[in-house]
């Protein structure tokens, strides 16, 4: 096992920050010195505070010093995909206004990361450089690349980010985060965050007309739900990609069908969303023939 000393260099290492950085307005560089070559302890405050600069939860330190093989880290995700992505184009370009100045005020990489991803969200969305991205994009997967351990900040920030990745990358990835599923089990928001890259992923492999990738992805996330507290949602999402598939495919399909049974339930907005996907796929599918 790891001493903190050892695992706190490790995280500051992977996260590209050297010990003044980190100590900085916390401790002494010195006192961090002691602590990462086992010559001294720390009061718990200090350590929070280490843990709070590199965006890593306390759940997630204690999960990884016990002596497992992967993280969690605990940040808004949700309100990125229930408000921020809903929001139109003017407040959305405010917002990433806000977080490169509370990235250049912090140097804190999480803030960097929410502005990279709503600007790709951006040209996703208009199909069109709205943002010249090339370096965004290159800062994003140099991030991913140099660290070892995945957490939600890394899961979040990667599904997010999704389409700039080759469909072989992608599918590579899946297969090293599905090795981490039984590991990781005990903590909640991992299998809620698989379940979320793999919608992602299905919908990237219907843009791309991947068919045989979205028959892997749906089986897969078929296969998850069991075991999550999103099984109802996401087996209603399965049968609505596997009807998406065969109308995209030209095939006799029932997706409006899957699409009435979400409104049928009171989701409104989300039944609408789904026929926008479908008006958008099949549109590009006529425009392809």
């Amino acid at each position: 096992m790891m001493t903190h000393g050892e695992l706190i260099k490790k995280l500051r290492h992977e996260r590209g920050l050297i010990q003044q950085q980190l100590a900085t307005g916390i401790s002494s560089r010195t006192t961090l010195s002691s602590l990462e070559n086992n010559q001294t302890d720390i009061t718990s405050s200090i350590l929070f505070a280490y843990l709070k600069r590199m965006n890593i939860s306390v759940q997630e330190y204690l999960f990884y010093f016990n002596g497992d093989s992967a993280s969690e880290k605990e940040r808004a995700s949700q309100y990125f995909y229930d408000t921020v992505i809903q929001q139109r184009d003017l407040e959305i370009k405010k917002r990433i206004l806000n977080y490169q100045s509370r990235y250049r005020d912090s140097n804190d990489f999480y803030f960097c990361c929410l502005s990279i991803e709503l600007k790709l969200f951006l040209n996703h969305k208009h199909q069109q450089a709205v943002f010249d991205v090339d370096e965004d994009m290159s800062l994003i997967k140099a991030y991913l690349e140099n660290i070892t351990q995945w957490g939600h900040f890394e899961m979040s920030v990667f599904s997010n980010c999704l389409y700039i990745f080759s469909s072989d990358y992608i599918r590579g990835t899946f297969k090293i985060l599905l090795k981490r599923t039984k590991i990781l089990s005990r903590i909640d928001t991992y299998q809620n965050d698989l379940s979320i890259f793999l919608n992602n992923c299905i919908v990237l492999s219907l843009e791309r007309h991947h068919f045989d990738a979205t028959d892997f992805y749906v089986q897969q996330l078929f296969s998850l739900s069991a075991k999550t507290p999103r099984q109802a949602y996401d087996r209603m999402m399965c049968a609505y990609y596997l009807e998406l598939l065969k109308a995209v495919r030209g095939q006799s399909s029932a997706v409006s069908a899957t699409i009435d049974s979400f409104r049928n339930l009171g989701f409104q907005e989300h039944a609408d969303e789904l026929v926008a996907l479908k008006q958008r796929l099949l549109s590009r599918t006529v425009m392809q023939a």
